[in-house]
């Protein structure tokens, strides 16, 4: 809510300072909504999801269910788990607001029940909401890029694919020390 205050402010004293009259203020407000409403819904709804998962205890039961599927294969493999949910995800949710508002609010109870330190499961989320963010057909932003630059898309696919694996690769090697070894934030 802070945040979201901030940039009206932001945006309104910024129109003044550039001598706006409140009209063309309106207009370019409206312009720049137009930019983020797809993400405000998405997350909208997660908060709605999470809302009926959490009231109608739901969220409780399918915690306690995987929780107990996941304990006997141990911190690494859970962690390589909580990884690829994130990074498939995220093929279907590029925004990474709307991703944290509907993963985080399940997977940060989640950890906790698995013995798996919030920050693992942060860093989990942000290796997988990074990396696939250069072949995510669904950003806006990646397909823009390549339209500027009249890259096909199927082309950027194919030569970004390799960088992508040893990218996953190394996220992935990179998420066993939160879970294996005493580190500090840990």
């Amino acid at each position: 809510m802070e945040i979201a205050t901030l940039f009206f402010a932001m945006g309104i004293l910024s129109g003044i300072a550039m001598n706006y009259n409140p009209d063309k203020i309106t207009k370019l407000f409206m312009e720049g909504v137009k930019d983020i409403l797809s993400a405000a819904i998405i997350v909208g709804l997660a908060g709605g999801i999470i809302v009926i998962l959490e009231d109608g205890k739901v969220i409780d039961t399918i915690l306690y269910g995987l929780s107990k599927s996941m304990n006997d294969l141990g911190q690494v493999a859970s962690i390589g788990i909580m990884y690829i949910i994130q990074t498939i995800i995220n093929i279907i949710i590029p925004s990474g607001s709307a991703k944290a508002a509907l993963t985080m609010p399940i997977m940060a109870p989640f950890s906790d029940l698995i013995n798996i330190s919030r920050q693992a499961t942060v860093m989990a989320f942000q290796f997988g909401d990074g990396f696939t963010n250069m072949i995510t057909p669904t950003s806006g932003v990646l397909m823009g890029v390549l339209g500027v630059a009249k890259i096909p898309y199927e082309k950027w696919v194919k030569w970004i694919t390799p960088l992508m694996i040893i990218l996953m690769i190394l996220g992935f090697l990179l998420l066993i020390p939160t879970v294996t070894m005493e580190l500090n934030g840990f």
